[in-house]
């Protein structure tokens, strides 16, 4: 298990302002609950004040359940929007997010950024930092 403490989540949100910038997002959305206290950091690193929310559930603690679940859905118009998590494990929670978004905000880009990523993520995020090995213990969750 990977303990992930609050020192390196700070060095890793300096790490992301720099990949994203290039992408200069508008928006900052992310997928509650993992990518919240990410979000919210990035944000203020970024100067983002427009933060929304949407919501999924594809695990029930550490098992993952059979079909993901997308709600709290919200309508954002012609904005580069920058959609936060904190892991890419299979990359099913971020597909599913994703074409719930495109779905609903068509006039929009889309890009997606996590912390942490798995090599066999059916979705690589745009960006990421590390790669995930084992499981992870964050800070936040404690």
């Amino acid at each position: 298990m990977l303990n992930y403490d609050h020192d390196q989540f700070i060095k890793d949100i300096k790490t992301m302002v720099n990949l994203v910038k290039n992408f200069d997002p508008e928006v900052i959305l992310p997928v509650a609950r993992g990518g919240l206290c990410f979000g919210h950091l990035l944000s203020e690193e970024l100067n983002i004040r427009d933060v929304f929310c949407i919501n999924s559930i594809g695990y029930d603690g550490e098992k993952k359940l059979k079909n993901i679940r997308v709600f709290n859905i919200p309508i954002i118009k012609n904005k580069k929007v920058l959609i936060v998590d904190d892991i890419a494990d299979s990359g099913e929670t971020l597909k599913e997010v994703l074409k719930v978004l495109k779905d609903k905000n068509p006039s929009c880009e889309f890009k997606t950024a996590t912390l942490f990523y798995k090599k066999d993520s059916i979705l690589k995020p745009d960006f990421t930092i590390h790669e995930a090995k084992e499981w992870i213990n964050y800070f936040w969750n404690a």
